[in-house]
């Protein structure tokens, strides 16, 4: 059994960081660059779920003398989501019974996670989701991609990894998977192509 293992913003599912960013400015009526770096400081933290959601709001809110609700955060924070219904397809119509199987390793938040649930179903079909916040671990971490091996009970050379970072691509190699850093899909597609046949 092998298993191909992606990441997800912007590799299954487009994710603009600025836009992200420039709807939170709009609901807190602050400066983006200020918000962004105010953000930076406490992103860490959430990516591996030290802080839950309505914390952060109540961090948002004081730090803007404002109060908005979860929910007018979330739709703000998530304004950077996109579905990419080709990618998602394709990863699902990867899995052959037996022979491979796909999965994901992001690094995420609580409030994007509920998005996903909501908007990228197809993640449910998979051997293996694993979200930062959830296990607490980031990559490039080699812990969490360590946590996926020991979970699919699979070694190094049995893993593809993909994503869009060379630092978490190169973290992956450091321990002996086969990895793609992910610029297109036409290239990473052909990229899994040879792998599978290899």
């Amino acid at each position: 059994m092998r298993f191909v293992l992606f990441d997800i913003g912007n590799v299954l599912v487009h994710y603009d960081h600025q836009r992200t960013m420039a709807a939170l400015a709009d609901l807190y009526h602050a400066d983006p660059v200020q918000l962004s770096i105010f953000y930076s400081q406490i992103g860490q933290q959430f990516g591996i779920g030290e802080i839950t959601p309505t914390q952060v709001v109540d961090m948002f809110n004081s730090r803007y003398n404002t109060t908005c609700s979860l929910e007018e955060f979330a739709e703000a924070f998530c304004a950077g989501l996109m579905r990419d219904d080709a990618a998602l397809a394709y990863a699902v119509a990867l899995q052959v019974e037996g022979e491979l199987a796909v999965g994901a390793i992001s690094n995420t938040n609580a409030v994007h996670v509920a998005w996903l649930d909501a908007h990228a179903p197809e993640l449910n079909e998979f051997e293996l989701v694993i979200m930062s916040n959830e296990v607490g671990l980031r990559k490039p971490d080699p812990e969490i991609y360590e946590l996926a091996m020991e979970i699919l009970d699979a070694s190094p050379a049995q893993i593809l990894y993909v994503d869009d970072l060379a630092e978490n691509v190169e973290a992956a190699r450091q321990l002996g998977t086969n990895a793609i850093l992910h610029c297109d899909w036409v290239k990473t597609r052909g990229l899994i192509d040879a792998w599978r046949s290899s």
